[in-house]
């Protein structure tokens, strides 16, 4: 690749190409938490770990973290560099990120799914004005599901690619249960980072000059406030490429097998119905969240039927402008999935917050029965592929955890023949 020229480089589906307005044009994590035990104030140009790593452009953001690329001066190659709020760690706040992160590069494997993992390069701290900053270096990557998804009509991906996306995240989770004893419990697109050929070879030998961000910041004294730009290279449409590979990143609420760090986890309206009702969960929270994010269609349901639905199987709200509640979430599942299992109930610290003594919903239901054959409108499925497609996704969402297929397993399902 020349080393010449932004045409090497795309700032992915953002505004790079468009003059920002001036001032809080942009939203990204809040600016309140620029304060003692929060965000690390971070300007481009600025260098970190003895020199070691050069801040060139904000790739994202999360309630923890914000990430940059960089390049790392002392091997002239371009990093993510992950720098976590100062109360991530210490104080009795700590998370297991980074224990996991050591734990899955220590972990001497053939198995295919570590390819599928954003692993850890390195580790340092700093010491910030709001206090000590825990920071990790990983591989950049592409853009992630959600950037990927607006390239479709209706936020839909064609199918080999959601194939292609289902089969290496099942790798991922397969090699995080079985072999390293890992909860990711936060499976969502945000979490799921695009990877190709030309991308690595983009971040590989483009000079560093290509990736300096050009957009403006909030004025001083709160210019280190700026929007992210996720990347893909100008080489290549994303929209068509065959050649692609994504990475399960973002270990920051994940859990030990042995040892959870909080029962409450995962997204609002892609949470297990087990954690809802306070009942002991396991790895099966991830195979419930992978299922609900697989790309095919609007709705809120699982990452993969995301992916090929464009949309959410449950959203947890009662109408279109009502809140999240717990209530309306349940009564989501059973409107699509069946009555909730007695077996499940009787498991439930929380059973009597939402079900009565013949278990049925204390909230009168509004929503009527609606499978998931009837919810799944994408027409790339043809009848045949529908049935072996909503077969996979069924295995993968059943409300007893004890009833869906591991990550192992599901590897072997029809729909992924032909990945």
């Amino acid at each position: 690749m020349s080393s010449c020229g932004a045409s090497l480089l795309k700032s992915a589906f953002d505004r790079s190409s468009q003059t920002p307005a001036p001032m809080r044009a942009f939203s990204e994590e809040a600016l309140s938490r620029y304060c003692t035990g929060g965000y690390h104030p971070v300007r481009i140009g600025d260098v970190f770990n003895g020199g070691r790593y050069k801040v060139l452009r904000k790739l994202g953001h999360g309630a923890y973290s914000t990430v940059w690329l960089a390049c790392d001066l002392k091997t002239n190659q371009h990093v993510a560099l992950k720098i976590l709020t100062a109360e991530s760690y210490g104080n009795g706040h700590d998370t297991f990120e980074l224990d996991i992160l050591r734990h899955i590069r220590t972990l001497d494997t053939s198995h295919p799914g570590v390819d599928h993992i954003l692993s850890l390069l390195n580790e340092f701290g700093h010491r910030g004005p709001n206090g000590n900053h825990m920071c990790l270096v990983a591989k950049p990557m592409g853009p992630d599901m959600i950037k990927c998804r607006r390239l479709f009509p209706k936020a839909r991906i064609p199918l080999p690619m959601v194939k292609k996306i289902a089969a290496r995240l099942l790798l991922a989770l397969d090699f995080l249960h079985d072999k390293c004893g890992i909860i990711h419990t936060d499976i969502k697109p945000q979490n799921i980072l695009l990877e190709t050929p030309l991308i690595d070879k983009m971040f590989e030998h483009a000079r560093s000059e290509v990736f300096t961000s050009k957009l403006p910041s909030l004025a001083p004294p709160n210019d280190f406030y700026r929007p992210s730009e996720q990347l893909s290279s100008g080489e290549e449409d994303l929209a068509t490429a065959t050649d692609i590979s994504v990475r399960l990143a973002d270990f920051g609420t994940a859990s030990w097998t042995d040892k959870h760090l909080t029962d409450w986890i995962q997204p609002q309206m892609l949470r297990a119905p087990e954690v809802i009702l306070g009942v002991e969960w396991d790895s099966k929270v991830d195979i419930w969240n992978a299922g609900q994010n697989i790309p095919l269609s609007t709705t809120t349901t699982t990452a993969i039927w995301e992916l090929a639905e464009g949309s959410l199987v449950f959203d947890g709200t009662w109408t279109s402008t009502a809140p999240y509640t717990a209530e309306a979430h349940l009564a989501q599942m059973e409107a699509v999935l069946g009555r909730m299992p007695k077996s499940l109930l009787a498991r439930s610290k929380h059973r009597d917050l939402f079900f009565d003594h013949e278990d049925k919903l204390l909230s009168p239901t509004t929503f009527p029965p609606s499978p998931l054959e009837r919810i799944s409108q994408n027409p790339q499925l043809s009848a045949a592929e529908k049935t072996s497609f909503l077969d996979f996704i069924q295995s993968m969402v059943k409300l007893d955890p004890e009833e869906r297929l591991s990550a192992g397993k599901l590897l072997d399902a029809q729909w992924l023949k032909s990945a």
